[in-house]
């Protein structure tokens, strides 16, 4: 990165006037302020959280499904119907907008 030293750039004191604004004087004591934080979650926020922790407790791969579509492989029983395949991905491709 280069910085050069013309008027207006980044660093240069071009521009700039007045006093700098007083403050308090040194002896003067400054009083603690005590510091307090406080947070405010609204109902809609309680109601997504409560979402969340119900989600985070169902597993992501429904195994006993799983189980069942191996088995039905492994006894050549599964034949699902390709037209309903078919219409499933299409309706999936369609909502989540991606339509190149």
């Amino acid at each position: 990165m280069r910085i050069s030293g013309k008027p207006g750039s980044v660093g240069s004191s071009q521009g700039v006037s007045g006093t700098k604004p007083a403050g308090p004087p040194a002896s003067t004591p400054v009083a603690p302020v005590a510091a307090t934080d406080a947070v405010q979650v609204s109902s809609a926020a309680r109601l997504v959280a409560v979402a969340q922790q119900a989600l985070a407790a169902v597993p992501d791969i429904r195994t006993d499904k799983v189980e069942a579509i191996k088995s039905q492989l492994d006894s050549d029983a599964y034949h699902p119907d390709g037209e309903a395949v078919a219409d499933g991905i299409i309706k999936e491709h369609l909502a989540h907008g991606r339509h190149s």
